[in-house]
């Protein structure tokens, strides 16, 4: 879904905004501390609730204001609506088309986000939670019954894991109703997999890594069946208090030659696997019909001109809207529009 027009006022340093960006790649030139972060934050923030540094969105209002707000407009003809997102210093308040959201869900279904940054990038290579936090982002966009199923699953999860802790044999009760939705889940996960290694795979090449990478999918559990998995780990689950296998343990591990990225790439190479990664995830989720926005804030760190030169050219083929920042201006390889921020304040190109 393509943003038209942000709004916003009383966010961190920026002056009071109006924009209106392209609906295919746009490019944000500034110096340090110029505004250029702040600006894909407000997207950020109305699209989803959350800052791109750490820290919760509170820490986001500007010094000496009491409150922010954003205001997307977004799509066209019947699917045009209007966003917004106001925050105090107490709470927060979303509103789609005028009315107030009871759920984000609303929000995350018609304009999903993916960032790409240095704090992402080092996050999936080093932190499963990360890795599996973007396997359930594509998930939840490309399989209609994930978010149901997850939910279900993670609510048998807790009754299993309070039993557990408090030693009562019931926690046996749940062990049905868990290994039927998380094999439910390991499948989705599977699909998921399969379906990203060609573009994973077409992309680390693309972005010149010079060796092929792929992918591996660990479900959560050792041996042929979850089922056999809770019963190999039950003495195990019931000194520790928890449940150690499930797709709540998935993970998915990135190789060069067989080995883990961790072990045996740059940081460059590192970049360009979680950045293929999350591209073939964004072409997916167009694929599936709903072209997300992408928030690439310092694009520039750790790649060459070769590489970026590569990645823009892949932004413009997906045909999603982007927003790149970068400290200065180099020759693009494909349109685009640039933005100037100085001091808080953005000029068109």
């Amino acid at each position: 879904m393509t943003i038209n027009r942000v709004e916003a006022e009383g966010l961190r340093g920026l002056a009071r905004l109006s924009w209106e960006p392209d609906a295919g790649v746009n490019v944000v030139i500034g110096g340090n501390a110029a505004g250029k972060t702040s600006l894909l934050e407000a997207i950020s923030l109305v699209c989803t609730g959350k800052v791109l540094r750490s820290g919760s969105s509170r820490g986001a209002i500007r010094d000496g204001q009491d409150r922010l707000w954003i205001r997307a407009a977004f799509g066209a003809g019947l699917k045009a609506g209007s966003l917004s997102y106001e925050r105090s210093r107490s709470q927060r308040l979303w509103r789609l088309d005028d009315g107030s959201l009871r759920s984000a869900i609303e929000v995350y279904e018609r304009i999903p986000v993916l960032v790409f940054n240095p704090e992402t990038h080092y996050a999936v290579v080093q932190d499963a939670n990360a890795r599996r936090a973007g396997m359930y982002w594509a998930m939840f966009h490309v399989e209609p019954l994930f978010l149901e199923t997850w939910r279900r699953y993670q609510r048998l999860l807790r009754q299993r894991n309070a039993a557990l802790r408090t030693q009562n044999t019931q926690y046996r009760l749940f062990d049905g109703g868990l290994i039927q939705t998380g094999q439910v889940l390991a499948a989705m996960w599977q699909r998921l997999v399969s379906a990203l290694q060609e573009p994973f795979t077409r992309l680390t090449e693309r972005l010149a890594l010079g060796v092929v990478a792929t992918t591996r999918l660990r479900c959560g559990w050792d041996g042929p069946s979850f089922a056999e998995a809770l019963e190999a780990h039950r003495a195990g689950d019931e000194r520790l208090g928890y449940t150690q296998a499930g797709p709540h343990r998935g993970d998915i591990v990135f190789e060069l030659r067989g080995r883990p990225v961790q072990e045996t790439a740059s940081h460059g190479q590192q970049k360009v696997v979680v950045s293929a990664w999350r591209l073939a995830m964004a072409t997916l989720v167009a694929g599936a019909g709903r072209p997300p926005v992408l928030l690439l804030d310092d694009l520039a760190a750790e790649l060459d001109s070769a590489r970026r030169a590569a990645f823009y050219e892949t932004l413009a083929e997906l045909k999603a809207q982007a927003f790149v920042t970068a400290l200065e201006g180099e020759p693009l390889p494909c349109p685009a529009r640039v933005f100037h921020v100085e001091q808080g304040r953005l000029h068109g190109s």
